[in-house]
């Protein structure tokens, strides 16, 4: 079945949907595409892959919520040789066994490493175990790489496949940790892109991508975006501890906030 497709603002919908700067940031590497989501500013065009948009929506201006397309659903044969390989470490990962799911791709992922089913579920699985996390890391960022180079662009347009929302979230925990805060924020926002808002607002989720997007942007010394995501995670959720140091020492850049530990290890509903 085909789910919908739409947009988190009221824009004009554009063919490749052509984006555009909510105000100008002076020096500022990244800049606010709607409310909630933050792009690099050589970026000025986004393409979204594995959606069928409606046509005649286009030179209209669409609101807040619309359904502007349907994704397209996944192939129904998505390895003809590890085909049912793929099934049983999606069974054995849904039930919490990430080691065994991982185990049963194994094969797979050297003989079709060029196949992004399988090593969209090998890197998830692997994303569960502190211990093999890197190697997920690695898997992920050759994911994001095959899927970029599905369709060529210039630099300035952005690829973002909907099929593989979560491994751009994953993708951007991991470069959190490794406190590559710029590749953080744009893995994020590719997330927020394929991800629409009304899947996972006022959730768990939606207070952890707020909260990592104000850290981004206080360790990228931007100080408008970095209050422009606090106040909003503030907004949205009251209660949260998180974004607090990272405001609180805005007017203090040489001081680092201490902030309160927390897990990345997160998850996301399986698309």
């Amino acid at each position: 079945m085909l789910s919908r497709f739409c947009l988190p603002l009221p824009l004009p919908l554009l063919l490749c949907l052509v984006l555009v700067h909510w105000s100008a940031q002076g020096q500022s590497r990244f800049y606010l595409y709607t409310e909630q989501i933050a792009l690099p500013v050589g970026i000025n065009t986004r393409n979204v892959l594995h959606v069928e948009f409606d046509t005649t929506l286009i030179g209209s201006t669409v609101r807040q919520g619309q359904t502007i397309g349907q994704v397209d659903s996944g192939p129904l044969v998505r390895s003809a040789r590890y085909g049912m390989k793929l099934i049983a470490a999606e069974d054995e990962y849904a039930a919490g066994h990430y080691a065994q799911s991982a185990t049963l791709l194994e094969e797979a992922a050297q003989r079709e490493p060029a196949n992004p089913f399988i090593t969209y579920q090998l890197a998830r699985s692997l994303y569960r175990n502190d211990a093999t996390k890197p190697r997920a890391f690695q898997l992920y960022q050759r994911l994001v790489r095959q899927l970029t180079a599905a369709v060529p662009m210039p630099d300035s347009v952005l690829n973002t496949d909907v099929w593989f929302a979560e491994a751009y979230w994953k993708l951007g925990t991991l470069y959190l940790d490794r406190a590559q805060w710029a590749e953080a924020a744009r893995s994020i926002a590719q997330f927020q892109i394929a991800a629409p808002l009304g899947e996972y607002e006022g959730t768990s989720l939606h207070e952890e991508i707020l909260g990592y997007l104000t850290e981004c942007f206080y360790q990228l010394h931007d100080a408008r975006l970095c209050r422009h995501f606090g106040d909003l995670t503030l907004k949205y959720f009251p209660q949260n501890q998180y974004v607090r140091p990272y405001l609180a020492h805005l007017s203090k850049p040489q001081s680092k906030p201490k902030v309160p530990a927390r897990s990345r290890n997160t998850a996301v509903p399986h698309r």
